[in-house]
């Protein structure tokens, strides 16, 4: 059957995550409506009786506005069978870019951290300075201290589980990296070993727990992460 002019900026395609609907990013939004209603009618497998179908929609380069969203679900509605499960679009909203700009951050600050208080900021922090005892530094990215780590530190506080905390001198009373912990050892001899060094801390998945590495190899670390990150992406 030869496809009418609405229903060409519509494509059904069947994955192995389930069946997803392409809309077309190009055409004027009420034509792409009138195309879907046209395609889902015409797609007779879809609109037949039967157990509901979940489905995924795949907006492209075209920004879904909320309204617009609504308007798509409330076409694929009308079959007794379909209901969009996800509506996924490679443009972000106002809220996601300003989300990944805060993570992508980098946030200076040349002070002592003393007993009792808390620095706080979000995406990576770079503390030129100490933190003694008592006192607490928390990043939703990573943490770089570049004096003494000798309080606390916790990086990825949002649930960034790949954080690093860096440290010239590694000697923390306690380090949690998303919801992951270290609390030092009781005895003094028991961190000399940390202190040989600078080092960074990082959350080992494999081992559900967090290891220290030597300040060398953490290049290697964030090129692996960076990696991983883009191909999720």
């Amino acid at each position: 059957m030869e496809q009418s002019s609405g229903s060409q900026y519509i494509t059904i395609k069947g994955t192995k995550q389930g069946l997803t609907i392409f809309l077309d990013d190009q055409c004027d939004f009420n034509e792409l409506m009138k195309g879907l209603e046209e395609k889902i009618s015409n797609e007779q497998q879809l609109v037949n009786d039967g157990p509901k179908v979940a489905v995924k929609v795949n907006a492209g380069y075209r920004y879904i506005k909320e309204e617009q969203e609504r308007d798509i679900a409330k076409v694929l509605s009308k079959t007794a069978t379909i209901e969009m499960k996800e509506l996924e679009s490679y443009v972000m909203t106002k809220e996601e870019a300003k989300r990944i700009r805060e993570e992508a951050s980098i946030t200076s600050f040349s002070s002592i951290v003393r007993s009792g208080q808390v620095l706080r900021a979000k995406g990576d922090i770079v503390l030129l300075g100490d933190i003694n005892p008592g006192g607490t530094v928390e990043a939703t990215g990573d943490i770089y201290v570049l004096g003494a780590l000798k309080g606390i530190a916790r990086a990825g506080i949002d649930g960034k589980k790949d954080a690093v905390i860096c440290a010239s001198i590694m000697r923390p009373k306690q380090l949690s990296i998303s919801d992951k912990y270290y609390h030092a050892p009781e005895r003094h001899e028991q961190q000399e070993d940390l202190l040989s060094e600078p080092l960074y801390a990082y959350y080992e998945q494999e081992k559900d727990e967090i290891l220290f590495e030597k300040m060398k190899v953490l290049t290697y670390y964030t090129s692996r992460r960076d990696k991983k990150t883009a191909d999720v992406k």
